[in-house]
């Protein structure tokens, strides 16, 4: 962490400013949002903003915790293990900062709990951390990584593109974010760099068919965590009971939305990820998930 929030670190909550920029939540790209009051959308997307934070957090400690763990152990040079000890101890000050932001935004709903949207089962979570946990086996988690890392870095430009916009908390903390994404993401490269052509070619493209598993279950279309948001907006001003079905309805549809696929999987978003995919033939899976993603033939082809 390179810095500190400074005079903000005491200052009010602003709930009169959103949270995040407007179309980083999928509800903006649905009929149904052009149709919420000024007030709802507001809070849709506070509550959204914070769920964002979630995301980030669960990432960070079930996913790239256990994978850098494993690094660590293995008999990499000094340069490397001293990056990736760096890159641990930063990913874990970033859950402590964002849990933080979330109860200081919405102490009613992380009082008990740093999650409130997600609702991973335990032991679910505990076996993702056991298979995070063998990155030799599973590399795909670290280009997981790498893919939801550079979006940070998208995400924390914009937000500091749009920050006389934004609440100043959620600015001030996704800057400090960002500083660090910024090196992670050329820590990811160049692990995989090392990592993933020592995998065997079996291994590969199992590891990118459960890859391209995950991204569509749990990156594409909104449902589950994003479907509890918009029950939480619905809790909050009752009068939208009747129409949560179909915001639910127009949420999942978003999965054929060009535009939504556009904004979480594009060569704008995630230029890095998808350059270093369209190296690797086991990566083909991926063209029905990326929209502008081609690969051209290289040497790896042969290998």
């Amino acid at each position: 962490m390179r810095a500190t929030h400074g005079s903000i670190e005491n200052s009010a909550v602003d709930y009169s400013k959103h949270f995040i920029p407007e179309p980083f939540s999928p509800l903006f790209y649905t009929a149904a949002y052009a149709e919420l009051t000024e007030e709802q959308r507001l809070c849709y997307n506070q509550l959204h903003g914070c769920y964002c934070n979630e995301q980030i957090m669960f990432l960070e400690r079930s996913v790239a915790d256990p994978v850098l763990e494993a690094l660590l152990q293995s008999p990499l040079g000094h340069a490397m293990a001293v990056e990736l000890r760096t890159f641990l101890d930063e990913e874990r000050q970033h859950t402590a900062m964002l849990r933080d932001l979330n109860r200081r935004c919405m102490p009613q709903l992380y009082s008990q709990s740093d999650f409130y949207f997600l609702a991973l089962p335990r032991g679910v979570a505990w076996l993702l951390a056991r298979v995070a946990g063998q990155p030799r086996f599973f590399p795909l988690f670290i280009w997981l990584m790498f893919l939801e890392e550079e979006r940070a870095v998208f995400f924390g430009r914009e937000i500091i593109r749009q920050k006389e916009e934004l609440e100043p908390h959620f600015v001030s903390t996704h800057r400090l974010h960002l500083a660090d994404e910024i090196e992670h993401v050329k820590w990811d490269q160049e692990t995989l760099t090392w990592l993933w052509p020592r995998t065997a070619p079996a291994l590969r493209t199992m590891n990118a068919r459960l890859l391209r598993w995950i991204i569509g279950e749990f990156f594409t279309a909104p449902k589950r965590a994003n479907l509890r948001v918009v029950e939480q907006l619905v809790r909050e001003f009752p009068d939208l009971r009747l129409r949560l079905p179909e915001m639910r309805n127009q949420l999942v549809s978003l999965r054929e939305n060009e535009q939504w696929n556009r904004f979480l999987h594009s060569r704008t978003v995630i230029p890095k990820t998808i350059s270093d995919f369209a190296r690797w033939p086991e990566f083909d899976c991926l063209n029905d998930l990326f929209p502008d993603f081609t690969r051209k033939s290289t040497n790896n082809d042969a290998q």
